[in-house]
Order: structure tokens, then C-alpha cells, then sequence
């Protein structure tokens, strides 16, 4: 692997830094069989990474939902509340992984969740004990795959992508992160690996980036 300077390091959210894809997947999954309807496997790497709203608009419109949208949406938000109350918790080995890096790189979370849902996630992690910086789909008018959110997050902790390794773990997320023209770290979990537009690296655990970044 090329040498890399890094001098900051920006996680996505949802299935990076909380393991939270099962959980929307629970919860989903739960709100679709109400009106009839089995999410076939294949489809779950289209929705990975999608905001809230398009997940919906694509959804309903895949699986010819009547219902009224805010209807619709608004069950959901249950669902899932449900199954996040039940079951939210920190991604793998997170935690050690943050303590190692906080004092060396800037560090910020790009997230295309709206602001009430991080909040949400917020009240049962406390996850801004780790991030003071944080962008979400309501700082920002385009969302991941987009670069603009990541591009955003660069220019606040002054960074320049060539010295930013972006981690991400799916299809939107890290074709969001490639376009920023910074390095790319995939964590594994929520598409397989062949579905992966290109990133730099792909890893199971964090820990697996120390050595990348301390070359």
C-alpha cells in the first residue's frame, strides 16, 4: 500500500460507527408485511445509505404501496424507534479504535440520517461525546451519493481530501466519499464486497486501519 498522510478521518453513521442496519432492516421488514409485501434479499443493498425520504419514494413506488406517504413514514418511524430501543449499540470494535485516534486526527461524522433521527440516536448512545463535529441531511441540500456532505465536513476541520480517509459502509456512502477525492475505507456488514464501487481499502474491524494510517 502507497504511503498516506493522514491528518483526519470523517465516519459515516449508520452502519460504520452504530450497528444499525439490522435494526432499520427489523423494523422495515415489520412495516412492509402490514400491507403484504416480503422485501426480497437483493433489494436490501439499493436502500443501504439511502435518506429517509428516499428510501420511501423508492420503496412505496417498488412495491406499489397506496398508502398515504406520511402515514406510511410515520409507521415506520415507529418500527424502527421500536427496534432501536431494543437493540442500538456501537459497531464492533468503535470504541477502542476512536480512543486510539481522538488525540492524533481531526474526526468528524457525515451522516444522511435528518437531524431528529440523529438526535434520537444521540439520547441512547451519546454519541456526541465523540463527535463535536456533525453533519447530517439537514446541513447540507445534497445528500450522499453526493460529495457535497464530505466536501462540507473538509473545509470545517480545514482538511484536504488527500490527507482524509473517509470510512463508509455503503453503495451511496462511499460513491459520496470517492467524489470527494478522498481515501475510502469500507467496513464490511452492509453490501458484499463485489457490490463495493472501488475503495481503497475494506476492512472487517477498525483496527485494521491503524496500520494504514500510520505508515
Amino acid at each position: 500500500n502507497c504511503m498516506i498522510q493522514i491528518k483526519g478521518i470523517l465516519f459515516d453513521l449508520d452502519g460504520t460507527v452504530i450497528d444499525s442496519e439490522s435494526l432499520y432492516q427489523k423494523g422495515e421488514i415489520k412495516l412492509f408485511k402490514e400491507y403484504g409485501v416480503d422485501i426480497p434479499e437483493k433489494d436490501w443493498k439499493i436502500f443501504r445509505g439511502t435518506t429517509e425520504q428516499d428510501f420511501y419514494t423508492i420503496s412505496m413506488k417498488k412495491y406499489n404501496i397506496k398508502e398515504d406517504r406520511e402515514i406510511f413514514i410515520n409507521k415506520g418511524r415507529k418500527y424502527i424507534k421500536s427496534e432501536f430501543d431494543k437493540g442500538l449499540v456501537y459497531k464492533r470494535d468503535f470504541i477502542k479504535f476512536y480512543n486510539y485516534i481522538k488525540d492524533k486526527y481531526k474526526l468528524g461524522l457525515v451522516t444522511a440520517s435528518p437531524l431528529k433521527s440523529f438526535n434520537y440516536v444521540n439520547k441512547i448512545l451519546n454519541i456526541k461525546k465523540y463527535f463535536s463535529n456533525v453533519i447530517t441531511n439537514d446541513d447540507t441540500n445534497k445528500s450522499k451519493p453526493d460529495p457535497q456532505p464530505y466536501i462540507l465536513m473538509m473545509s470545517r476541520l480545514n482538511l484536504n481530501p488527500s490527507n482524509t480517509l473517509i470510512i463508509e459502509d455503503s453503495i451511496n456512502g462511499m460513491v459520496s466519499a470517492k467524489s470527494s477525492k478522498a481515501h475510502v475505507a469500507a467496513i464490511t456488514g452492509s453490501v458484499s464486497e463485489k457490490d463495493m464501487p472501488n475503495p481503497d481499502f475494506i476492512i472487517k474491524y477498525f483496527s485494521e486501519l491503524i496500520e494504514i494510517i500510520e505508515k
